[in-house]
């Protein structure tokens, strides 16, 4: 049995009433949770925590956690704009090198930043301006924590003429992206005009390959191993199409004519945070005629359960991403919906089911809590003689998340809001009409319908048709667009499961770009814009 101890957790004076509570309500939580007994010091220093080892920490944290609350409270006072709070271990990414980053939030926002110490940071302006600026905010903090392990980005010369010479053309106005301070964006293109023949360079291997097998399966090792320690239960491996903008590049590079092995440099300068003024970012989707598409490649029978997928993304007050995944089922489905298997089994890194309060859409809908899966490889694979690019991803996932208590409340105040989400058959799925609870906010929604074809070989080609409406805040208009999701039935099956070996999933990768390549000539010659 732990023996018992105790110690001293100190607490500034002016902040004991507040750690205490109304009629003591605070310190009784606080003692509930933890299982520690807490007494006040009679000179008014802090507590005294009685309790085994685990109690008193338990205790020591809570403790902390409600005088760094009462801090922020008095410092709020104090300085009357919105403050946000930017844990430390992010503080320097989401600040960027002397203040860039903060700098470019305040002229695409209007509102200015000020560093207020102690990892907290005032928001002056317009109230529409402040929300936009703590929206960006907060996104970075949530980029930071899921940074990912791997990213590369490479050329592929496959339709370009020996020799070819890439430059710099600018994207136009209305497929930019809304990138924070991104004032310019551009696509790399071939130099000169040429017509795909004899000189171009065909179905050749990718001279690229090697590396990205290399880093794929150094990637694919360490998730093998963090299955076999208990940490996930499975991964996935597949890939989006769509375009690579290159962003903020020098004003003298806009105007220079480079070579492959050049432009490589570069990008690989910037994919391993070297200093570049190539910054890079990917666009998914594509216009596509579906008429077309079902003409060249068989589909599969649509799911007949269910219509359609939402995703509604927050930012919680610590800046953590957490996604809510609505199925909807079918008008008239005659089976219990907890008897329904989830279309693709995405439904992952699953936090809290959802309950909905109201009858139809209990009836109609099921929703879960999930957090946003951690990335360990992105690969961007350029490609300047065709009209789109692609993205290779690896992620391990795991069937429910691990939070620490703190999150557990965060994830607890907003599975309550979301439970009053509600659903028409005319409208779709509707956010309620409450306030969102303190510190959260709402960052997009989008609502999906899917087809999966099968081009043969063992491969999927997933087209989701998409609805997308962005934070009343951000200034984006609502979209439509269809993104593209490549897969390998193989890799579906086997990664789902600990019974496979990182050989193995690479082994398919070379055929697997070659499936890259068809669909990119089927993009390419049916003039589909992207």
């Amino acid at each position: 049995m732990t023996e018992e101890a105790h110690e001293l957790v100190a607490v500034p004076g002016d902040l004991m009433g507040f750690v205490i509570g109304k009629k003591g309500s605070t310190i009784k939580q606080i003692q509930t949770k933890s299982g520690a007994k807490l007494i006040s010091d009679r000179d008014h220093r802090g507590f005294i925590v009685s309790g085994d080892e685990e109690q008193r920490a338990c205790a020591r944290q809570l403790v902390n956690e409600k005088v760094a609350e009462a801090q922020m409270i008095n410092r709020r006072k104090r300085f009357p704009g919105q403050l946000v709070e930017i844990p430390s271990a992010f503080e320097r990414q989401v600040t960027g090198k002397g203040g860039d980053n903060l700098k470019n939030i305040s002229t695409l926002t209007g509102a200015r930043v000020f560093s207020r110490g102690n990892q907290l940071y005032e928001l002056r302006g317009t109230e529409k301006g402040v929300q936009h600026a703590e929206l960006l905010l907060k996104r970075r903090v949530a980029s930071a924590r899921l940074k990912t392990d791997t990213i590369c980005c490479y050329i592929d010369d496959r339709n370009l003429p020996e020799g070819c010479e890439l430059k710099l053309v600018p994207v136009e106005e209305k497929e930019r992206m809304m990138l924070p301070g991104s004032q310019s964006q551009y696509r790399l293109r071939p130099s000169e005009e040429y017509e795909l023949g004899a000189d171009s360079q065909g179905d050749n291997i990718p001279c690229y390959q090697a590396d990205l097998i290399a880093n794929a399966l150094a990637c694919l090792r360490k998730i093998k191993h963090d299955i076999e320690s208990n940490k996930f239960q499975e991964a996935d491996m597949w890939c989006h199409i769509g375009r690579v903008i290159i962003r903020e590049p020098d004003e003298a590079d806009v105007d220079e004519v480079w070579n492959i092995g050049e432009v490589v440099d570069k990008l690989q300068n910037t994919a391993r945070g070297k200093k570049s003024d190539w910054r890079i970012a990917f666009k998914e989707g594509v216009e596509i005629d579906k008429k077309v598409l079902q003409e060249t490649f068989s589909s599969q029978p649509a799911e007949e359960d269910y219509r359609e997928r939402y995703d509604l993304s927050f930012l919680t007050p610590q800046g953590r991403s957490i996604r809510c995944k609505v199925w909807v089922a079918n008008k008239g489905v005659q089976k219990k919906l907890e008897e329904i298997p989830i279309p693709f089994s995405d439904v992952k890194n699953v936090v809290e089911e959802l309950h909905f309060e109201d009858g139809l859409t209990e009836s109609r809908c099921r929703g879960w809590l999930v957090l946003s899966s951690q990335k360990y490889l992105q690969a961007d694979i350029i490609f300047p003689g065709c009209k789109v690019d692609c993205r290779i991803m690896i992620r391990p996932l795991a069937n429910n998340a691990t939070q620490s208590s703190r999150h557990e409340d965060e994830t607890k105040l907003l599975a309550g809001y979301l439970s009053m989400l509600t659903f028409s058959e005319a409208d779709g799925l509707h956010l309620p009409d409450e306030k969102l609870p303190e510190g959260f906010l709402f960052n997009h929604m989008r609502c999906s319908r899917r087809t999966m074809y099968a081009p043969g070989e063992g491969f999927t080609l997933i087209v989701s048709e998409e609805s997308t409406w962005g934070s009343d805040v951000k200034g984006e208009q609502n979209t439509e667009t269809t993104d593209l999701h490549l897969g390998c039935e193989e890799w579906d099956r086997v990664l789902s499961g600990e019974d496979w070996e990182p050989e193995m999933i690479i082994a398919k990768l070379p055929k697997f770009l070659q499936f890259v390549h068809q669909v990119q000539d089927f993009l390419s010659y049916n003039n589909c814009a992207v």
